[in-house]
């Protein structure tokens, strides 16, 4: 049997990283609002100095905060109404670093046409001091299309 001092040990780092977690998923849900209310100012405390952003199928490989906000500000113009929803989260974590694989899916409008899109995204996360940021994601585009053009 593990000494009593190693059997705390491990509780301590388990809740750790269940805190941890709790905190990135805290985070992961203020971007979605910050990204669906186009809300810069939010979005952009999010994101560390040096964060990148990739969408390979809108050709989007991008780094520094000033270039993924200027990002956010083209997505914006595009489309209105956005609602993003994440599901099926799966978290790798670090003592001071994290990555999550998740699904997500998203509605929203441009001119008078509704899009559906879903997809995957791959995020990095950094810790600074005791706050987590995202430090990188790359949003993988399984589809986005119009109610009218359909997905069959």
């Amino acid at each position: 049997m593990k000494a009593v001092e190693e059997r705390l040990l491990e509780l301590e780092n388990e809740i750790r990283a269940l805190k941890d977690k709790d905190s990135i998923r805290t985070l992961l849900s203020k971007y979605a609002v910050a990204v669906d209310e186009k809300n810069r100012s939010s979005l952009g405390e999010l994101f560390t100095e040096d964060s990148a952003i990739q969408i390979p199928a809108w050709e989007v490989d991008v780094n520094g905060k000033a270039a993924v906000l200027e990002f956010y500000d083209t997505y914006w113009s595009r489309f209105n109404n956005p609602r993003r929803y994440f599901a099926n989260e799966s978290f790798t974590m670090g003592k001071d670093d994290a990555q999550v694989f998740m699904y997500w899916h998203v509605t929203q409008d441009s001119g008078n046409d509704s899009y559906l899109g879903w997809g995957t995204y791959h995020w990095r996360f950094r810790r600074l001091e005791k706050f987590w940021k995202i430090a990188a994601v790359k949003i993988d585009i399984l589809a986005m299309t119009t109610l009218a053009a359909g997905w069959a």
